[in-house]
């Protein structure tokens, strides 16, 4: 008896990094009918993984630990005993997610020698983002703070030595997998 022919489908995806997206692979026969149970490969750059095929004749993907990038899906059914290979390749865009800077205008008094002024910085979820460095300008000077556990940096201003209202802003940098973000601020000295 001769093998049947089959056909991969699957739609390029597009998503933001840190989102919950699926990738979903469909086997269909001649007739258009799913395959179940068939083993199918896919390789996304970093070595091919099998999966199975359930009752749709499909293999749904999760992108949620995809790194942001452009990858190949390289997909490939081998054939078994009544059908023949079937392969196709799609494109994944996983775009930089954009986080989130929360920061409050804050007073100070002219005599306080170490001003301590806190942002928070979130991911595209709402998140706290940890261990992570963020900026912050005022007066032509830069400071820099790392995130804690809670997300939250402490900047320890030292050089706002006079009385006015200064346009603060604070900066996360781009990094492989986010945008960058800023958020504009004021910070009262009196």
């Amino acid at each position: 008896s001769s093998k049947e022919a089959t056909q991969i489908t699957a739609p390029d995806v597009t998503t933001t990094y840190n989102t919950d997206t699926n990738f979903v692979i469909t086997l269909k026969n001649s007739n258009n009918n799913p395959i179940a149970n068939a083993a199918i490969t896919v390789d996304l750059g970093t070595g091919a993984k099998t999966y199975t095929t359930n009752s749709n004749g499909q293999v749904t993907i999760p992108t949620k630990d995809l790194s942001a990038k452009t990858y190949d899906a390289n997909i490939n059914f081998a054939g078994d005993n009544n059908y023949l290979k079937s392969s196709n390749s799609v494109k994944i865009v996983v775009k930089k997610a954009t986080p989130k800077i929360t920061a409050k205008t804050k007073k100070f008094k002219v005599k306080t020698k170490i001003k301590k002024f806190t942002a928070t910085l979130k991911d595209n979820k709402g998140r706290v983002m940890k261990k992570v460095k963020i900026y912050l300008k005022v007066k032509g000077k830069t400071y820099k703070a790392i995130t804690n556990s809670k997300g939250k940096a402490t900047f320890k201003i030292t050089k706002l030595n006079k009385k006015g209202t200064y346009r603060t802003k604070i900066t996360f940098k781009a990094n492989s997998n986010f945008n960058a973000a800023t958020k504009t601020i004021k910070i009262k000295v009196k």
